[in-house]
């Protein structure tokens, strides 16, 4: 195992992920001054983050047990913060797995300053599609989606309505109806583009049940901003 450190990270990594390492913190410190921005806090104030990769499914779980009283990750989780760690499944023998977990450290940094500056300073309960939609747009992987993938996402999405995300959970993430990635991508592309960032932030400071309210809104209007946005 090799140790790379700095005055934000302490990272734990095998030999064969050097590049991949050097990679992932390339695209972060590229984000970190927006993420400072729309959170209007520095990233000193997370302290050093204790960062784990992994390449085995075992011993990332087991890990995590070690740090959070014996929690078990979700099963289809590959990246987590549990006692205010990253923690990073990495598959190294697949290529397309490799090059999109180049942005998961950036995605947690994104749940660790809303967990920092909001949930835990405000005392507020998480709202699961808030934090991973902003997570989902600001680690910078929806800059690779092409029309033909919004399209496609909003044709596998558009049938269920008004659909509550505030029902979102660990449990079922992905059905056989939905897949809750795809809504977190809409929706921060939704409020980003339209420039509702930091107004929500304002927002769920003041009163965080207004945010909850919108669960069973929120998806139609991102669904039918992009509709509209690409002729669909």
């Amino acid at each position: 195992m090799k140790t790379y450190c700095d005055n934000y990270f302490n990272i734990t990594y095998a030999d064969t992920l050097e590049t991949f390492i050097k990679e992932s913190l390339d695209l972060f410190y590229q984000k970190q001054p927006i993420l400072e921005n729309v959170f209007s806090c520095n990233t000193s104030i997370l302290g050093q983050i204790k960062i784990s990769y992994f390449t085995e499914r075992a011993q990332f779980v087991k890990y995590i047990q070690s740090v959070s009283n014996g929690k078990t990750p979700p099963a289809m989780a590959s990246g987590c913060t549990y006692n205010g760690e990253i923690q990073i499944l990495v598959n190294i023998h697949d290529q397309w797995s490799m090059e999109s977990k180049k942005y998961t450290l950036t995605h947690e940094m994104v749940h660790l300053y809303i967990n920092k500056s909001i949930y835990e300073k405000y005392h507020i309960r998480r709202i699961r599609w808030f934090d991973e939609s902003y997570a989902k747009y600001l680690d910078g992987s929806i800059e690779n989606k092409t029309i033909e993938n919004w399209k496609n996402m909003t044709n596998q999405l558009q049938h269920l309505g008004n659909f509550d995300m505030n029902s979102i959970q660990s449990n079922n993430l992905k059905t056989d109806t939905y897949n809750a990635y795809h809504m977190f991508f809409m929706i921060g592309k939704y409020i980003f583009e339209n420039h509702l960032e930091k107004q929500y932030i304002d927002l769920i400071k003041k009163d965080d049940s207004k945010i909850r309210a919108m669960g069973p809104t929120i998806l139609t209007k991102a669904i039918a901003y992009i509709m509209q946005l690409y002729g669909i």
